[in-house]
């Protein structure tokens, strides 16, 4: 590799600048899907333990298959993803789920998005080729302005509560800030090897953990058809796909370039709870939604040249 010429190198790097791109909007969008199907499963009274835990065994039991089966998996690997499932995967989907039974998808998707700005703001202390550039900083700035202008739309925070906000904020809080932890490890280990544990883990606490608050995983009258496709398709494409995509998308990118996923998933959120759910739709929200986009492409810019050598097993 020493004996590469500076434009195979350069066209290489491009290659996984594109890459990391098309996971970074992949998981977006998906993500984002996710959180409407689970908004669509707490409102016909499907908890929302049941909702995070039973996809998240479903992705398990597919890493877990596809994983054995690559032989790439070891001890050391194994603890970083059930250190990783602890801190990163098992606690912000849950509490998403939890703030879904009294909050609209659109107010949750978007204080799901003022994440990248933790991120960021831890990155600059954890990595020499993270630090918080003004260009960065701009792009960060014109993204939480538009969740700022989102949210104070009335059409989009009617109905929110206090205690579905203090979930979200949580959620977003860990995520963002164990978001560092996730890049470490992806470039030490890999992908596919940290990634069966993590879901392992996560599905554990919540279908371990519910039924000790009397949160009941089937509702009554048990599970209706679409429920087990839905809750089936969250793990399959949310759970294993997104985690997959995001962790793959750590290894190969910066975490800057990562967190901006937060960013796809109130444009998916917001417009698909208008369509699905009826939450209103005002002014407010295509301002706020170009802001969006336009600070995660300009923080992205920002985030696209990591200094560290590209590792491409997983």
């Amino acid at each position: 590799m020493g004996d590469e010429s500076p434009e195979i190198i350069e066209t290489r790097a491009d290659t996984h600048h594109r890459t990391v791109w098309l996971l970074v909007l992949f998981t977006g969008v998906i993500w984002g899907a996710g959180g409407l199907v689970s908004k669509g499963l707490v409102n016909d009274n499907v908890d929302a333990f049941a909702i995070t835990g039973i996809p998240l065994a479903a992705a398990a039991i597919v890493a877990w298959i596809y994983t054995l089966r690559k032989g790439v998996i070891n001890k050391a690997s194994m603890i970083a993803g059930i250190r990783l499932g602890l801190l990163n995967v098992a606690f912000p989907p849950l509490l998403f789920n939890l703030a879904y039974e009294t909050m609209p998808a659109g107010v949750v998707t978007l204080i799901i998005s003022l994440g990248p700005v933790i991120t960021a703001s831890v990155a600059h202390f954890a990595f020499d080729d993270e630090r918080f550039s003004r260009a960065k900083a701009a792009g960060l700035a014109a993204s939480v302005s538009g969740v700022a202008v989102l949210s104070v739309s009335p059409g989009v925070i009617e109905g929110s509560s206090y205690r579905g906000l203090v979930f979200v904020l949580v959620g977003v809080l860990i995520g963002s800030s164990s978001a560092v932890l996730v890049r470490k490890e992806a470039v030490r280990y890999g992908t596919l090897p940290i990634l069966a544990p993590q879901l392992t883990v996560a599905s554990s606490v919540s279908l371990l953990i519910g039924p000790l608050l009397g949160r009941p995983l089937i509702p009554n009258g048990g599970f209706e058809t679409w429920h087990l496709v839905a809750l089936l398709g969250i793990g399959l494409f949310a759970s294993f796909g997104g985690f997959l995509s995001s962790v793959k998308a750590n290894q190969l990118g910066t975490t800057g370039q990562v967190s901006l996923i937060a960013y796809l998933i109130p444009v998916v959120g917001v417009s698909g709870g208008r369509l699905f759910f009826d939450e209103k739709l005002t002014s407010g929200v295509a301002i706020g939604g170009i802001l969006i986009l336009l600070g995660m492409t300009v923080a992205g810019r920002a985030s696209m040249k990591p200094t560290r050598t590209i590792r491409s097993s997983g």
